[in-house]
Parts: structure tokens; C-alpha cells; sequence
């Protein structure tokens, strides 16, 4: 069984990226992405091109401020426990 055609592999991975609803111009964009999996997940309404970076960051920094409130408890549980 030989190789599969180059041709073939770049046919078959822009399938994949279509049927995941990325984008094939910027496929490696990650707010973009951030923002497509938040909508997805959460079926709320696409927000329109030109509001999808602001839609991005706010996601990152709500992520990040959530991360932030573990880290801060998981920090003072462990120092609750080691002393």
C-alpha cells in the first residue's frame, strides 16, 4: 500500500476543518476559536465579525479571573491544611 497523495491529505484536512466550523483562512487564531467553541457550547447567538475580538477577549479574561479565583483558593486551602 503506497502513501496517500499530497493532494489528498490537504483536500481531507480542509474537510475536517469545515465540518468543524473553523475558518480556513485563519485556522490558527486562537480567540477566534475560543470565541466559536463559547458560542457552540452555549448555542447563543454568533457575535457579528467586527465584535468577535472584543467577544474573544472578554471570554479570555473571564477564563483567566476564573483561573485566578481556584488558584487563589486552592492556595489558601493548602495553607489552611499545612500548618
Amino acid at each position: 500500500m503506497g502513501r496517500t497523495p499530497r493532494r489528498m491529505q490537504t483536500a481531507f484536512a480542509q474537510f475536517r476543518i469545515r465540518a468543524l466550523g473553523l475558518s480556513i483562512q485563519n485556522p490558527v487564531n486562537p480567540l477566534r476559536l475560543l470565541v466559536d467553541a463559547f458560542v457552540n457550547t452555549f448555542g447563543i447567538t454568533q457575535p457579528a465579525p467586527e465584535a468577535e475580538a472584543r467577544a474573544g477577549r472578554y471570554i479570555a479574561l473571564m477564563l483567566a479571573a476564573g483561573l485566578a479565583v481556584l488558584a487563589a483558593a486552592a492556595w489558601l486551602l493548602r495553607a489552611a491544611f499545612t500548618h
